[in-house]
């Protein structure tokens, strides 16, 4: 019995030691484009990422889109805003290459300052799917790129009962930005 539980300790003090769990801190830039938007857009946020020593791991970002519409009328404002939870399959040494995979929310925002049109705020339910690498040597400094696909989920006939479809927002956002592991 006792044999069996100095194994059982040795194994298991072998197992905590391989595990070995990384967190990634990435603000990032590029460009969202395609889909909705009528041409490239800047756009920026960061992305915090949690990965372990296995294939499995979860980022939640954040985005931020200004004139996502362009500017019709000039006199307009308006922007896209991604908050996202996201599983991510990621391979193990060095680069990192993964691909990710989430919901949350995705809010538009267009604010006229002619009072002759409507403001429109949504938060509507959303989801992206992409992937991108992780290049950080032996510090804890590197880089980080990544393109995603977002588009939002909508209720096509708000009677009660669950439906999820397609709602017309949609595009592709690519970025990179530094990365701090730790």
């Amino acid at each position: 019995m006792i044999k069996r539980l100095v194994l059982l300790g040795l194994f298991a003090g072998a197992l905590a030691g391989s595990v070995h769990a990384e967190t990634y801190l990435t603000p990032f830039a590029g460009a969202a484009f395609s889909g909705t938007t009528d041409d490239s857009k800047l756009t920026f946020g960061a992305d915090l990422a949690f990965a372990g020593s296995g294939p499995l791991g979860f980022s939640l970002e954040f985005g931020y889109t200004k004139d996502f519409f362009g500017n019709i009328p000039p006199t307009a404002s308006n922007n896209v805003t991604t908050l996202m939870g996201n599983l991510m399959v990621i391979s193990p040494g060095r680069p990192r290459i993964y691909a990710s995979g989430g919901l949350g929310l995705l809010r538009t925002r267009l604010q006229h300052i002619d009072t002759l049109f409507n403001n429109v705020d949504s938060n509507d339910f959303g989801f992206n799917v992409g992937g991108g690498i992780y290049i950080v040597g032996r510090g804890s400094l590197g880089l980080r790129a990544d393109i995603r696909y977002f588009r939002v989920l909508t209720d096509p006939q708000p009677d009660g009962e669950f439906d999820l479809d397609f709602g017309s927002l949609h595009y592709w956002r690519a970025t990179a930005g530094l990365t701090l592991r730790f």
